[in-house]
């Protein structure tokens, strides 16, 4: 490169240099007060949460809870326990599902003896068989196995709710569990029960329930699959 080549471009690389600092200091201004204002606003930058955080209990009134203890689809445990688990659940659903395989098993073995636990039905309307579910449970109840039932269509969930008309397999479920057959397949062909899963729906929405699994203990309310430690904390202040 010959001397006069380089004489010229020297001022140009200064030049260069001086508007690539000016521009990399007005982006840093930028970035510095997005910051600052996403303190201010909770926009930008946000204090981390903390995880599996359960919503506070909101406690029903005492005539609300009432109304629950002698309304459900089945009961057990001691009716004179000091501490009361209601819940309103939907077989068909996922988290229901979880709850029951995870959390309720756990809570039976260590508290069962010491509770009365009282079920309602809360089927949702996009759970396809949500409803007939329902229904079928209370069918299996009506000869007293309301809770193998119960036990039977959750484990086997992912199961009969893929399919296109899971009626066989409830049979199937019947007999496993010792049902009359012939009993159980009028009952849920009739829809002997299908009011009343809709009338416990109601009284659910009566009391704030609009997601399963919704549980009330003592009348304090627990909202989606909680791990065992938040039924843990609740139970333990009334024992």
């Amino acid at each position: 490169m010959s001397e006069n080549s380089k004489n010229y471009m020297t001022p140009v690389l200064i030049v260069l240099l001086v508007v690539a600092a000016f521009a990399l200091g007005s982006m840093w201004t930028k970035v510095k007060s997005l910051e600052g204002n996403g303190a201010k606003t909770g926009t930008i930058t946000q204090a981390p949460q903390a995880p599996n955080q359960p919503p506070p209990a909101v406690p029903l009134t005492e005539e609300q809870f009432k109304g629950l203890l002698t309304t459900g689809v089945a009961a057990k445990g001691k009716t004179d326990a000091k501490v009361t688990i209601v819940e309103f659940s939907d077989f068909q659903c996922p988290y229901c599902g979880k709850y029951s395989t995870d959390t309720y098993p756990q809570l039976m073995k260590d508290y069962g003896s010491k509770i009365q636990y009282i079920f309602h039905d809360y089927p949702l309307s996009f759970h396809q068989f949500a409803q007939k579910t329902a229904e079928v449970a209370r069918c299996a109840n009506e000869q007293g196995k309301f809770w193998q039932m119960h036990d039977l269509l959750y484990k086997n969930q992912a199961t009969w709710s893929a399919k296109t008309d899971p009626t066989a397999d409830f049979t199937a479920y019947a007999g496993t569990i010792g049902l009359n057959k012939s009993q159980f397949n009028s009952c849920l062909s009739t829809g002997k029960y299908t009011q009343a899963v809709k009338d416990d729906a109601a009284l659910g929405n009566q009391v704030g329930v609009d997601g399963t699994p919704a549980f009330f203990i003592n009348g304090e309310r627990l909202v989606g699959a909680q791990p065992y430690e938040s039924f843990k904390a609740v139970i333990d202040k009334y024992l």
